[in-house]
């Protein structure tokens, strides 16, 4: 007599290698998903450290860029910027446009050609009311202000714009710009203003920065530079701050 085996016994057994197969299976997508989203949460870190440090190489060339331009030097900080007749360093004065002033009759000139500018700058040049007029409690609800431009002329300065160095060659694509009907365009992410304040000896100015040197009283002025840099991704933003005196007492000869 022939036995023939109970099929109802073999199917606890196959129902339960079916759900250890799909158990393996789901333990299986979980790791790969958490490996996946673990990259793409390190790429995104990467990805912003990368984009802050070239926003703050980007404002690091700015500040260098304006002591340039109040110097009056181009990039190897030797050759004169514009040596034209009407010209005042980088800028051009017989055009009636802002400039760095050299001693106290040039303010009156200067404060007439910056009324039409924002906080009272032009062209990356301020005279404002008070060392608290442009301070870090206003750059953002400044910032539209400081970025625009005002006729042809831009308030804030970009890299290069007056000291004629090559954005390209600085090798930051943060500081590349084009000027109003050159191609192909290219919307500024970068830029400096500097704010002029004439120093007075006993009361000083900016007396909470100690290290500052004390300027010539033939050029009695401090500079105070801001470099603003916005980077690739929207929330990538630096700002620095430099205070510039170009003629120091202790360098007078």
């Amino acid at each position: 007599m022939k036995h023939h085996s109970s099929p109802s016994r073999q199917h606890p057994q196959r129902g339960i290698s079916l759900i250890v197969v799909m158990v393996m299976l789901l333990l299986g997508t979980i790791v790969v998903l958490s490996s996946t989203r673990l990259g793409w949460l390190n790429e995104r870190l990467v990805g912003g450290e990368s984009d802050y440090q070239r926003a703050f190489a980007a404002a690091e060339a700015l500040v260098r860029d304006a002591e340039r331009d109040i110097r009056g030097l181009r990039i190897d900080n030797v050759t004169p910027c514009n040596i034209t007749a009407g010209f005042l360093g980088c800028r051009n004065f017989a055009g009636n446009q802002p400039y760095f002033p050299q001693d106290d009759d040039d303010l009156d000139l200067l404060q007439p050609r910056l009324r039409t500018g924002a906080n009272g700058c032009l062209q990356g040049i301020c005279l404002p009311a008070t060392v608290t007029t442009l301070n870090a409690a206003n750059w953002t609800t400044n910032l539209a202000a400081m970025t625009a431009t005002v006729g042809n002329a831009s308030v804030a300065a970009r890299y290069g714009e007056f000291t004629g160095a090559d954005p390209a060659a600085a090798g930051n694509p943060l500081l590349s710009w084009s000027r109003p009907g050159v191609a192909p365009v290219v919307a500024p992410r970068a830029w400096y203003w500097v704010e002029v304040f004439r120093y007075t000896p006993g009361a000083g100015v900016i007396t909470a920065a100690g290290n500052v040197p004390i300027p010539d009283m033939k050029h009695p002025f401090v500079y105070r530079i801001t470099a603003f840099a916005q980077g690739m991704k929207p929330g990538t933003r630096v700002w620095l701050r430099s205070i510039f005196v170009p003629r120091p007492q202790n360098q007078i000869k």
